[in-house]
C-alpha cells in the first residue's frame, strides 16, 4: 500500500472505531435512563429523563449520519490520491523515469 493513502486509511479505522464507542456510550446511556423511568424517577423527574433519552437518541442518529458522511469522504480523497498514484505510477514506467 502506497504511503501517500495510508494514512487516509488510518483515518477511516480510527473513525470507525470511535463512532462505534460513542454509539455505544450513548446507547448505553439510553437504555440506563430509559430503565429508571417511572422506576425509580416518577413524575417531572420521569419527564426530564424521557426527554434527555429521546435527545440522546436523536443526536446519536445525527452523529451517525455525520460518520456516514465523513467516512464516504475519506474513502473518495483515499481513492483520488490511489488513482493519481497508479497514473503517476504507469506514467513513470511509461517514460521510463
Amino acid at each position: 500500500m502506497s504511503l501517500h493513502y495510508a494514512g487516509i486509511d488510518s483515518a477511516i479505522t480510527d473513525l470507525e472505531a470511535h463512532a462505534k464507542t460513542m454509539h455505544d456510550a450513548m446507547s448505553n446511556l439510553k437504555a440506563y435512563l430509559d430503565s429508571k423511568i417511572n422506576v425509580e424517577l416518577v413524575g417531572d423527574f420521569s419527564m426530564a429523563a424521557g426527554n434527555l433519552s429521546n435527545t440522546l437518541h436523536t443526536a446519536d442518529e445525527a452523529m451517525g449520519k455525520k460518520i456516514v458522511a465523513a467516512h464516504q469522504a475519506l474513502t473518495e480523497i483515499r481513492n483520488v490520491i490511489k488513482d493519481a498514484d497508479m497514473r503517476a505510477g504507469s506514467h513513470f514506467d511509461h517514460v521510463g523515469g
